[in-house]
């Protein structure tokens, strides 16, 4: 399952930055649309890295962890409902990777500490 979050991960940061740069093929010039494609793609970039953050702490740090899962799930359902108007291979792929995060946040939860409370990382 870790394999399959890497290079989920991966593909998600290499997603948004395919969107970022299609910004620039489909704008011409600086417009509120543009700077909306343009901030949608750092986004999606930022998931990506929020991922890669919780396989480096091995799903220890309860703030990572939760940051993660929210992003993840807000992802997985706004590409879902997307590809229901925009029937183009981007938006299945970007639904299918999110789902696999999600997924990995789902079944990887954090450490908890005896008395139930999360556990602390180590510093």
């Amino acid at each position: 399952m870790t394999t399959a979050q890497k290079i989920a991960s991966i593909l998600i940061i290499a997603l948004g930055l395919l969107h970022c740069s299609f910004t620039f093929l489909n704008y011409h010039g600086i417009s509120y649309e543009a700077a909306w494609f343009l901030g949608t793609g750092v986004a999606i970039v930022l998931a990506g890295f929020l991922n890669i953050a919780i396989l480096r702490t091995s799903a220890q740090d309860v703030v990572i962890w939760t940051m993660a899962l929210i992003a993840n799930v807000f992802f997985l359902l706004g590409f879902a409902v997307s590809s229901y108007m925009m029937r183009q291979p981007q938006v299945f792929a970007g639904a299918i990777l999110f789902l696999i995060t999600t997924t990995y946040c789902l079944v990887v939860k954090p450490a908890q500490s005896s008395d139930g409370s999360p556990a602390v990382p180590p510093r």
